[in-house]
């Protein structure tokens, strides 16, 4: 039997593309824009954003609450902690103002990537962008 692996030409298709290579471009840069603030990566910054709105949490909680390893949790928050970003009362982890900076610094360099994107490819292109994936949308709820 012979497989084609010629992509499909469909709207789904051309969206689904357009997607993942945003998806891949948006996270590198946001990833830097992390970085930049401190936190490091990614997963530092969820347990900030957590512990932020959500208040002093236990490792368990934080673990149930971002769905994620108990163990990794712990690791992160001991080299935060290093870092001044959290302290720990009894079992209890708390933002810090340091972390909290640095969330908000993290947060910033979301928008400045936005930003950056639609002064790098023109008003334009951006709504030309939009305007296509509503119409690939569109076209995905026509066939459902």
């Amino acid at each position: 039997m012979k497989v084609s692996m010629e992509a499909p030409q469909t709207p789904q298709h051309d969206l689904v593309a357009m997607t993942a290579a945003l998806r891949g471009v948006l996270l590198q840069r946001v990833e830097h824009g992390i970085q930049s603030s401190g936190l490091t990566n990614y997963f530092f910054y969820l347990v900030a954003k957590r512990l932020t709105f959500a208040g002093p949490l236990t490792i368990p909680g934080l673990a149930e609450q971002l769905r994620l390893n108990p163990r990794d949790i712990e690791d992160s928050l001991h080299v935060m902690l290093e870092r001044g970003m959290v302290t720990r009362e009894d079992d209890a982890w708390r933002i810090t103002d340091t972390g909290r900076r640095a969330l908000t610094a993290a947060n910033n360099s979301g928008e400045q990537v936005l930003d950056d994107i639609r002064n790098a490819i023109g008003a334009a292109a951006c709504d030309h962008l939009v305007t296509g994936m509503r119409d690939a949308l569109a076209a995905l709820r026509k066939a459902a």
